[in-house]
């Protein structure tokens, strides 16, 4: 110890101390804020006093590697090259995939499912900041509620955004550290950052897991993060969230005064690569394959459940696919028994004026159209669907004719509790 104390400041690299080891004053098994943010500044007192000092000599000494690195002292013409004594790298558990990867022209397309209904949200990179360091800013768009974010992500999987003067960084993640590190997510104040941002903001964030198998309609993905939230809002802000490693956020658990809410990456196009690997694919996507009729007496009107998912076409070619529809993007469905009868059609469509006799074409040309649906499973008289096998279709109302319209079809089943 009396060397590394000869030797000023240590610097600890892109490193983590795992939260048994520093004994959070509250009571935590986490490291406390202020402890984290001396790491990332890479500035650690040589020494400390008492029992926490000591745990944290102590964790150094016996993970840590010396490096083998000399100052060039550069004297006229030449230079002497002198070895620097008592330097540490403490390594972060992060692989070499990013876990929030940044790069302009990275876009993710999430879709959402709860009970007020279905629909898509979009995150994209527009645009490089300035730089600070190996670390770059990125302006990012649709994360959170509100405007746009600037943020940036270093090699150990720390993210953090940058306040409006520039001048101050707010933490979001930690995505390296290990399992059972705790902080305190913070946003950069902003005027029109929503209810969702609201309770995000000031959220306790823990690593749950770091080995978790998610599996999304973009694709399946291993080594996966869990980060769990606890909010400060009782019944909104998002309570779990999932990153897989060269992709970032594959899915999102949210709470809300109507129930569970959840988005999960659809597509995504990150550097040129493309998700899922389908490059021209239509794919019809449903919340569980089996619903269940509650009739539980009294029999009320919500006894009928409501499918939930959505319809995607992509297209990740060079070449570019035009859909033509009148007056607004808008899908048929269709639900039919085991006997092949129609019981129940429903529409879905993206909010334009459906009624409207104009033609909007849509073009996809390395992205996607994804179409969200909400069907309760119901006769016309509002009576819940009997037991039993059905199909669903869901075609786009393109124009022209109906065999060359997109479509998709998967089988359900739908059971009772009495």
């Amino acid at each position: 110890m009396a060397s590394d104390a000869a030797d000023g400041p240590r610097l600890i690299r892109d490193g983590f101390i795992p939260a048994e080891r520093l004994g959070h004053p509250d009571g935590q098994s986490a490291a406390s804020i202020r402890d984290w943010d001396k790491l990332q500044r890479r500035e650690v007192p040589a020494a400390r006093s008492g029992e926490h000092g000591a745990a944290l000599m102590r964790w150094c000494m016996r993970t840590t590697r010396i490096l083998s690195w000399a100052a060039v002292l550069v004297v006229g013409l030449g230079g002497v090259a002198a070895p620097v004594q008592g330097q540490r790298e403490i390594r972060p558990v992060l692989g070499s995939a990013s876990y929030f990867p940044l790069g302009v022209g990275n876009r993710w397309v999430y879709a959402k499912a709860g009970r007020g209904g279905t629909s898509a949200w979009k995150v994209e990179v527009v645009e490089a900041g300035m730089p600070a360091g190996p670390w770059p800013f990125f302006r990012m768009e649709g994360y959170f509620q509100g405007p746009p974010r600037v943020v940036r992500a270093d090699r150990s999987g720390t993210v953090r955004e940058l306040g409006p003067g520039g001048d101050r960084e707010y933490l979001w993640y930690m995505l390296g550290a290990p399992v059972g590190m705790t902080w305190q997510l913070q946003l950069a104040p902003s005027p029109t950052a929503g209810p969702l941002g609201d309770c995000v903001d000031g959220s306790r964030l823990v690593v749950a897991s770091r080995n978790e198998v998610v599996k999304v309609p973009a694709g399946e993905f291993t080594r996966v993060v869990r980060i769990d939230f606890r909010s400060h809002c009782a019944d909104a802000g998002i309570t779990s969230e999932w990153f897989a490693p060269g992709v970032g956020l594959v899915r999102r658990e949210e709470t809300s005064i109507a129930g569970p809410v959840v988005s999960e990456l659809v597509q995504a196009e990150l550097g040129g690569v493309a998700l899922p690997r389908a490059v021209y694919s239509t794919t019809l996507s449903l919340d569980s394959p089996r619903y269940v009729n509650n009739l539980m007496p009294p029999v009320g009107p919500g006894a009928a459940p409501t499918v939930r998912g959505f319809l995607a076409v992509r297209n990740f070619t060079d070449v570019p696919v035009e859909l033509t529809f009148s007056g607004c993007q808008s899908a048929s469905v269709v639900v039919e028994n085991e006997a092949g009868e129609v019981v129940v059609k429903a529409h879905a469509d993206d909010g334009g004026c459906c009624t409207c006799t104009n033609l909007l074409t849509v073009t996809l040309l390395h992205e996607g159209l994804v179409m969200p649906l909400s069907v309760t499973l119901s006769t016309e008289n509002g009576e819940p669907l009997p037991t039993g096998h059905y199909s669903i279709t869901v075609t786009l109302d393109t124009v022209g004719a109906g065999d060359l319209r997109p479509s998709a079809r998967l089988p359900f089943e739908i059971v009772a509790i009495y």
